[in-house]
C-alpha cells in the first residue's frame, strides 16, 4: 500500500510503539472522493473495494506481520497501535488523513460490465464482477416469457438497451427506457430480469425526485455510479423541471450533493429503466425528453401461472445466454433508435401533438398552411376536445413551426398572405405511418 508505511517510536525506556504512518501523496492504491475515503486496491482479489473495513484489515495485517518480525530480535516491549483498537488513536489518524489532509483523487469505478470469467487489473477500475460468464446457451424460458409479454418490436427495444450496457456503449447513449402499461402486464417481470442480469451494477432511483426542482439530494441514489438504474413504479407525469433528468441521461458532468459530504462533480453512466402506469409528460416538440425517451408497451398477453413460474425458475440458469442474445441484438444495429420519436407518450400527454395528428390529412394534402387558417383549426379543436390549457396565438405560432420545414413570416405579394408554413414534416409521424401501412398489409393478406 503506497499510502502508508509502518513506523516505530520509543515512548519510554524499554517500550517501543509500532504504528501506521499515512503518507501525503497522490496514491495509486487509495482513492479519495468528496473529502472522504472512496476505494482501496485489493491485490488479493484483483479488485477495488469501497469498504473502509478492508483498509482497516489490510493495515492491521501489515502491522501484525511487522510486529511478529520485529519481535524476533527486539529487546524492548512492543506496543502495536492497531486500527481495530479505537483507544489506539490509529483510526482517528486515518479519518483525519482522509477528510482533512488529502485532496480528492479518484477514478469512477465499475464503468464497464465485468463477467465472472474475466481477469481484472488495477486500471480496469472494477470493484465487482457478475456471477456468470458471457456465452451462448439455452434461453427457452426467457424466450417464452418475453415473446408472450411483448411484441417483437417492443421486445427489440428492451434487448437493444440491455445489449448496449453489456457492450459498454450505454455510457455514451443518451436514451432511457420507460415500460408503460397497466398493472399486471409484465413490466416488473422484465425489470426483475434486468436486475438479475446486472446484479451489483444497478441501483434504484426516484424519478419524481429527478423531475423536482427543489430536491437537492436527488442524485444521491447515483453516488455509486451504477451502470443501470431501475424504478419499478415511477412517475414522470408531473415534471417541474427536466434539466436534471436530461443531464443525467446525457451523461453530462453534474455537481453531486450527498448528505454530510462535500459536493463533487461526476459524470454518471447509468442507463435508466422505469416502469409506470402513467404517461411521461412531454411538454412540447422541443422537450429534451423527446429525443431521449424510448417507450415500451406490453402486449397485454399473459401466461398461465404454471407456465409463468416454470419460465421464472429457468431465468437464473439462462442469464449467460440472455446476456449473449441481447448483446448480439445490439451489435446488429447499434443505431436503431437514434431518430426514435415516442409518439405514444406524446399522444398521451401533449395536446398540441394531438391537434396536429387530428389535422394530419389537411396538412399533408396541402403540404402547408397559414397561421390564420391553422389558428382557427386549433381553436375549434380546443373547444371540441376541452383542452384545459390552450396556447396563446404567439406560443401557437412558434410551436407549429416545429412541424414544418419552412416558415415565411413576411407578407407575400403574390398570394397576399403572411405567416406561411410549408413542407409538412412527415418524419415526425413515421412510426404512426409504418403502423398504418402494416395494418393495411395485414388486412390485404386476410382478404
Amino acid at each position: 500500500m503506497d499510502f502508508m508505511k509502518i513506523s516505530t517510536r520509543s515512548v519510554k525506556q524499554g517500550v517501543t510503539e509500532i504504528f501506521p504512518k499515512f503518507i501525503l501523496k497522490k496514491s495509486s492504491d487509495l482513492m479519495i472522493r468528496g473529502g472522504d475515503f472512496y476505494a482501496v486496491w485489493r491485490e488479493d482479489l484483483g479488485l477495488w473495494s469501497t469498504e473502509e473495513q478492508d483498509v482497516i484489515d489490510m493495515v492491521d495485517q501489515e502491522l501484525y506481520k511487522f510486529t511478529e518480525e520485529r519481535r524476533k530480535t527486539a529487546t524492548d516491549s512492543l506496543v502495536t497501535k492497531y486500527m481495530w483498537d479505537s483507544d489506539s488513536g490509529s483510526i482517528d489518524s486515518w479519518h483525519k488523513y482522509c477528510q482533512k489532509r488529502m485532496r480528492d483523487n479518484f477514478h469512477p469505478l465499475d464503468e464497464k460490465i465485468i463477467f465472472g470469467d474475466t481477469e481484472t487489473t488495477k486500471t480496469d477500475y472494477a470493484s465487482k464482477k457478475l456471477s456468470y460468464p458471457l456465452r451462448e446457451c439455452d434461453i427457452s424460458g426467457y424466450e417464452k416469457l418475453i415473446s408472450t409479454l411483448y411484441t417483437p418490436e417492443e421486445r427489440h427495444k428492451i434487448e437493444w438497451a440491455i445489449g448496449s450496457i453489456i457492450e459498454g456503449d450505454s455510457k455514451y447513449i443518451q436514451k432511457f427506457l420507460v415500460l408503460y402499461g397497466s398493472a399486471g402486464t409484465g413490466k416488473s417481470t422484465i425489470l426483475n430480469i434486468i436486475q438479475r442480469l446486472f446484479e451489483g451494477y444497478y441501483s434504484v432511483f426516484d424519478a419524481k425526485a429527478l423531475g423536482s426542482s427543489s430536491n437537492s439530494f436527488a442524485l444521491e441514489a447515483f453516488k455509486s455510479n451504477p451502470m443501470v438504474a431501475i424504478q419499478h413504479d415511477g412517475d414522470l407525469s408531473r415534471i417541474e423541471d427536466n434539466t436534471r433528468l436530461n443531464s443525467l441521461v446525457s451523461h453530462e458532468l453534474m455537481t453531486v450533493n450527498e448528505k454530510f459530504k462535500s459536493t463533487y462533480a461526476n459524470k454518471f453512466n447509468a442507463f435508466l429503466f422505469m416502469g409506470t402506469n402513467k404517461p411521461v409528460k412531454i411538454t412540447d416538440s422541443k422537450s429534451g425528453l423527446l429525443r431521449r425517451l424510448i417507450d415500451v408497451m406490453p402486449s397485454g398477453k399473459k401466461l398461465d401461472q404454471k407456465d409463468y413460474n416454470d419460465c421464472i425458475n429457468k431465468i437464473p440458469f439462462e442469464l449467460p445466454g440472455i446476456a449473449y442474445h441481447c448483446h448480439q441484438v445490439y451489435l446488429k444495429n447499434k443505431d436503431a433508435y437514434d431518430n426514435y420519436v415516442p409518439t405514444l407518450m406524446m399522444g398521451a400527454t401533449n395536446d398540441f401533438y394531438n391537434f396536429v395528428v387530428d389535422s394530419f390529412s389537411v396538412f399533408k394534402k396541402n403540404d402547408g398552411t397559414t397561421l390564420k387558417t391553422a389558428w382557427e383549426m386549433y381553436k375549434t379543436y380546443c373547444d371540441e376536445t376541452k383542452v384545459p390549457y390552450p396556447y396563446s396565438q404567439r406560443a401557437f405560432k412558434e410551436e407549429l413551426r416545429n412541424y414544418f420545414w419552412h416558415f415565411e413570416e413576411g407578407f407575400d405579394e403574390e398570394t397576399k398572405v403572411r405567416n406561411v408554413y410549408s413542407g409538412f414534416r412527415l418524419d415526425k409521424f413515421e412510426k404512426d405511418m409504418r403502423s398504418e401501412k402494416k395494418d393495411n398489409a395485414d388486412k390485404k393478406y386476410v382478404i
